[in-house]
Formats: structure tokens, C-alpha cells, sequence
């Protein structure tokens, strides 16, 4: 009994360690960039040793992907596809879903743009970072793609794909948001609009 109840807590302290070093290393990652934070002062912020950081992550890029994955994952339990919100996309008509898609999407930039934006930098100059980056934007593109799909009722080709997988990208929404201080439902009336241009254009064709 006592070791099964030592078993547990030492399980319960992991998570929370695991959970405090995560946030940690993403307010340190979106406020310092990828270069100053450390994996030695993420452990000194957070009031750790640096084993006791480096039992939960291989190394600096394996921490700032878990900070990315985190900020994408709202709630853990629950899939993105299959969240409430995600799934608004498929219902009522085509204006009524490209505002959905605006709302989930504008929810989502607030949520990770920043720390996604870490990968970026980092694959400036670190090429595992680089192949992580485009990994991660293959996977982008492929979400863009069952977003679409949701959002027309049929499979889309991929030169339309391409299209909203810029609009809705990361780069636009921190270049508009960031950098000319659109608020995020200004952004979110710009993606409806350049959307529904976008599919209008694929109605003509």
C-alpha cells in the first residue's frame, strides 16, 4: 500500500513538474526567444534542478515542441476534431461555416501563433529545428485540408488547399495582429472575407 501510494505521488509530482516546466519555457520562449532561453534557466525559473527537467525532455527542441503542442491542444482529453468548435465548420451554410473557421482559427493564433513562431527562429539556424518546422507545416497543411473539406462538403483540390494554407497561416495572423495591431476580430472579418472570395473562385471554376 505505501509503496503504490509513493508510486502515485511520485506520478502526480511528474505531471505537475511536467506542466510547470511547459509553461515556464513558454512565457520565457515568447518573452527571450529561442537562442537566450536555456534549458538550465527554464529549470532555474521554475524552481527545478536540471535533471529534474531533463527526466521530462531530451533537450531544448524537444521542450519548445511539447510548449507548441500544449498551446495547440486546449484540452488534452478531448480531440481538436472533434471538439465542439472545430466541428462547426461542417454545419449550416458556407457563410455560416467560414465564420466558424474564422472563430476557431483566430482562437487557436491567440493560443500558439507566438510560441509556434519560436520554431521559426530556432529553424533559422538549427536544422533539426528546420526539419521539425516543415514537418509540422506538412501537418498544417493536411489539417487546412480536412478544415476545407468540412467547409465544402467535398474533397477540395490542392491548389485551393494551398491558398487558405497561407490565409491561415501564422506568419499573416502575427504580421496583421502583432505587427499592425489589427484586434483579432478585425482579422477574423478579413480571413471571411479573403475566404469567401476564394472559394467564390472556386465556384466559377
Amino acid at each position: 500500500m505505501v509503496r503504490s501510494y509513493s508510486s502515485a505521488l511520485r506520478m502526480t509530482r511528474a505531471r505537475e513538474n511536467r506542466a510547470l516546466v511547459i509553461d515556464t519555457a513558454t512565457t520565457m520562449f515568447c518573452q527571450e526567444g529561442w537562442v537566450t532561453t536555456t534549458m538550465a534557466a527554464v529549470a532555474a525559473r521554475a524552481g527545478l534542478t536540471r535533471p529534474t527537467v531533463y527526466r521530462q525532455f531530451a533537450d531544448k527542441l524537444d521542450l519548445l515542441d511539447a510548449c507548441i503542442v500544449s498551446a495547440l491542444r486546449r484540452d488534452e482529453t478531448v480531440p481538436v476534431r472533434e471538439t465542439t468548435e472545430y466541428q462547426a465548420m461542417g454545419h449550416g451554410d458556407r457563410a455560416t461555416r467560414i465564420r466558424a473557421a474564422a472563430s476557431w482559427l483566430s482562437a487557436a493564433h491567440l493560443r500558439s501563433a507566438a510560441i509556434q513562431h519560436v520554431l521559426d527562429q530556432a529553424a533559422v539556424t538549427d536544422d533539426d529545428a528546420a526539419i521539425l518546422r516543415d514537418q509540422r507545416e506538412q501537418t498544417r497543411w493536411a489539417e487546412v485540408r480536412w478544415a476545407l473539406t468540412l467547409i465544402l462538403g467535398e474533397e477540395p483540390a490542392d491548389e485551393h488547399v494551398d491558398s487558405m494554407w497561407m490565409l491561415a497561416s501564422r506568419t499573416a495572423w502575427l504580421r496583421l495582429v502583432g505587427d499592425r495591431g489589427w484586434t483579432p476580430d478585425r482579422w477574423e472579418r478579413w480571413f471571411v472575407a479573403q475566404t469567401t472570395a476564394a472559394l467564390d473562385q472556386v465556384d466559377a471554376v
